[in-house]
Order: structure tokens, then sequence, then C-alpha cells
């Protein structure tokens, strides 16, 4: 009753929220009975009534243990890669904005790092073509003019998580480093002032100032995104990669490995087997990483 009672009295905020909440359910929620197809022999003339088949689709990825390694290290690597380069560089920026704010050099980087966000996948698979082709790319070209051989970039696995990261680094500092620029227009610049005062450097203000003002806001995006641990960016490992048999040992991710198995076979249950072992794996790391932190500073964890 007394929840009841809450509720109404914040009715103004709920209705607010109303179409947000709206979405979250109809995406979030109602596609949740459709894992159901991850335990059946999907068939289209059937639908949800296909015979069950236990854990079948689950065990078609671990079928190859070569290819279930692979997939598995590299989907962890870049995960990590991403996190923690990303992480740097988003910080880096939002300080540099911060630093630079009433200066035209903070709005040119601002302007600059933000637009690749809102670029999609083929309009930067085509960029990375027009540097790393053959034939014609600006990076072979280059080469060429210092007197070397070109180099078969889409034959060269060992060049692609360097190329990975920084097409990622590239498409997404911008865009997140706003969330870190939320909390540093957030903080009250008599600390600046004070720590001004006791003679400290712009270097000693950003690192015991500005980067421990950040540090809960690292933490809690650093924790969000542990549950998409076994998840990657399809656009960027299969259209940028142009899904070149050659690299797979390094760029194919299990993103991209069921995606090549539903263009051969169509097979609806094997993505719903796969989606939720990716689920379960990301929800349990969520767990067990946030009573990690809640041990170490209660404070930062999420709940």
């Amino acid at each position: 009753m007394s929840l009841l009672k809450n509720t109404w009295k914040n009715k103004t905020l709920l209705f607010m929220s109303l179409p947000a909440l709206i979405l979250f359910a109809l995406f979030s929620f109602a596609p949740l009975y459709g894992l159901v197809l991850a335990f059946k022999k999907f068939d289209y003339k059937l639908g949800f009534d296909s015979p069950w088949c236990g854990l079948d689709n689950l065990l078609f990825l671990f079928k190859s243990k070569t290819s279930f390694v692979r997939i598995t290290r590299n989907t962890v690597f870049y995960f990590i890669a991403f996190t923690a380069i990303g992480t740097i560089c988003n910080v880096s920026l939002a300080v540099l904005i911060h630093e630079l704010s009433y200066k035209k050099l903070g709005k040119i980087c601002q302007s600059i790092m933000i637009v690749p966000a809102f670029i999609s996948a083929m309009a930067i698979t085509y960029v990375v073509n027009a540097v790393l082709d053959t034939s014609n790319g600006m990076l072979n070209q280059l080469l060429i003019s210092l007197g070397k051989d070109p180099v078969r970039w889409y034959m060269e696995a060992k060049a692609w998580p360097l190329i990975l990261i920084l097409v990622k680094m590239w498409q997404g500092t911008g865009y997140g480093s706003v969330l870190y620029l939320s909390v540093l227009s957030g903080i009250d610049t008599e600390l600046y002032e004070a720590a001004e005062l006791d003679g400290a450097t712009k270097g000693q203000r950003i690192r015991y100032v500005t980067l421990p003002m950040l540090l809960p806001m690292v933490v809690t995006m650093t924790l969000l995104s542990i549950g998409y641990i076994m998840r990657s960016d399809t656009g960027l490992f299969y259209q940028v990669t142009k899904n070149t048999g050659a690299i797979y040992s390094t760029t194919q991710v299990i993103d991209s490995y069921v995606l090549n198995s539903i263009m051969e076979s169509s097979n609806f249950s094997t993505t719903a087997a796969v989606t939720l072992y990716q689920s379960l794996i990301g929800f349990l790391l969520v767990i067990v990483v946030n009573y990690a932190v809640k041990k170490i500073n209660e404070d930062y964890a999420l709940f």
C-alpha cells in the first residue's frame, strides 16, 4: 500500500518515464520468450511449436574445439582491449576538452572526435578499404613512395588486431567521452581554486582533483560493459574485415561466427542458443565483478 501511495505521489515522473518503460518492456522483456527456441529444433512451419532438442543447439558451438577456443579468445581479447584503451582515450579526451572548453581548440577536438560515432559500419568499411586496398590504398601508396613493396592487408592476420583497435577508437572515443564530460562539468570549481591556492600545477590538479572525481564513473561504465564481454560489434568484425577467411585467426569473434552459420543454414535456434550463452556469461561476470568491487569500495558497486 505504501508503495502504491509513493508511486501515485510521484505520478508526474512516472508518466514522463512511461514511454521509455514501454519501449524497454517491448524490446527487452517481450523477446525473452524467444529463448525457448534455444532448446528446440526450429521449423518454419511449426514456429514455437517446433520439437524440443535439449542442448543440441548449444553444443554446436563446442563441436570444433579449435574454432571455439579461437573465437572465444578473440572475443575476450577485443573486449579487454576496447574497454581498457577506450576508457583511457575517453577520459583523456574529456579532460582535454574540459581544460580547453573556452578555447577554440577544445571545440575543434570535440567536433572531430564525436562525428565518427554517427558514421555507419558500411561507411567505415569504405574508409578502411580506401586506406588498406592492395592496389590503390593510401597506405600502400605511401609504402611504394618509400620504395617498399605493397602489403596485402586483407591477407595479413597479424596486422588486424591493431587495425581494428584503431578503427574502434576512432569511431567510439568522441561519443564515449560525453558521459565523462558531464561529470567534469559538475565538479565544484572551488576544488580547483583551492588546489591552485595551495600551489598545485595544472597537471597536479588533473591528477588529484579531476581523475579521482571521474573514477566512480569509470568503474560504473566498466561494470556495465562487462555484461557484453561475449558480444562484439558485428559491423566491425564482419563488414570492416570483409569477412575474409584468411584473417579469421585474429578477427573472427562469436557474433561473426554465428552470423556466418546463420547465412549458411538460417537456423534461428542456433542464434537463440548462442545469445543465451553470451547473456548468461555476461550476467555471471557482472555479479562476480560487482561483488569484488563492493568488497573493495561499496560506494563504487552497482548494487
